[in-house]
């Protein structure tokens, strides 16, 4: 089922968007996070800007760093957005083309954060440790990293799912198809997406994309952060700071130096 021709997904901001758009589940972890550290905040991986909005509206100063333009172009849109409908408050994000593993900031910040994943998509062991070594160079005295990553819970492999999708700002509705293929070896799971939608005139519209990333295990996380200088980590299985289970699927981080 693969399909060489379709793009990564973070090369169509629409249709990221139209993935996402109701996803709130880390608004309050990182939102309580940004407040409790004080600025400034960097977000690794800010992708269409959907939480740094979130962030944006705490009046701390921001920097966002997204490597791809079609994200990076959707976040600065969304923050002008914010700015135009919310003139009397105090915006201050700057949005930066930036990779995390080679990230050269000129600013030291109370907070970095990877947030959704972001890193998944460091599939090399040099790749995530030169990541976290940035991050733990950016942060000032007193700092903390943040990140939560998915845990993994295998189904049967070639599977499509099929969902039904909300209206998207076109007023269109559609259809979903997911698959996913695991390897093993490298630790690597591959969603193939494909969204379908009718318009008004009964013409089929589709949009395809993939998205790869390597996943993590919790001892795996906490070596890495260990290794890259944290000094201490608070592993929590969820993102209302819940204990770290055999039942959870997602595993939050906060590393302090």
């Amino acid at each position: 089922m693969n399909d060489p021709s379709r793009s990564a997904l973070y090369d169509d901001a629409d249709l990221y968007d139209r993935l996402h758009a109701g996803y709130r589940d880390d608004v309050d972890f990182y939102r309580r996070l940004a407040l409790d550290q004080g600025g400034p905040v960097i977000e690794l991986g800010a992708g269409s800007g959907r939480l740094t909005a979130v962030l944006a509206r705490t009046g701390l100063e921001i920097v966002a760093v997204e490597p791809h333009p079609a994200m990076r172009a959707r976040c600065e849109a969304r923050l002008a957005d914010l700015a135009r409908d919310e003139p009397d408050r105090d915006v201050r994000v700057r949005v930066v083309a930036g990779d995390a593993r080679t990230l050269e900031l000129d600013v030291r910040a109370a907070l970095v954060i990877a947030p959704f994943n972001t890193l998944m998509h460091l599939e090399r062991l040099d790749d995530q440790d030169a990541a976290l070594s940035s991050a733990r160079a950016h942060l000032a005295p007193g700092g903390a990293f943040a990140c939560d990553l998915f845990v993994p819970r295998f189904g049967a492999p070639g599977v499509v799912r099929s969902e039904s999708m909300p209206s998207g700002p076109d007023g269109l509705g559609g259809d979903l198809l997911l698959w996913q293929e695991h390897d093993e070896v490298e630790q690597v799971i591959t969603t193939q997406l494909r969204l379908d939608t009718i318009d008004d005139d009964g013409r089929l519209q589709r949009r395809a994309a993939v998205l790869r990333q390597r996943y993590w295990t919790r001892f795996e996380l906490e070596r890495a952060l260990a290794s890259a200088g944290f000094r201490s980590t608070r592993l929590f299985g969820d993102l209302g700071r819940g204990p770290f289970t055999a039942a959870s699927t997602v595993m939050a981080a906060v590393a302090r130096i």
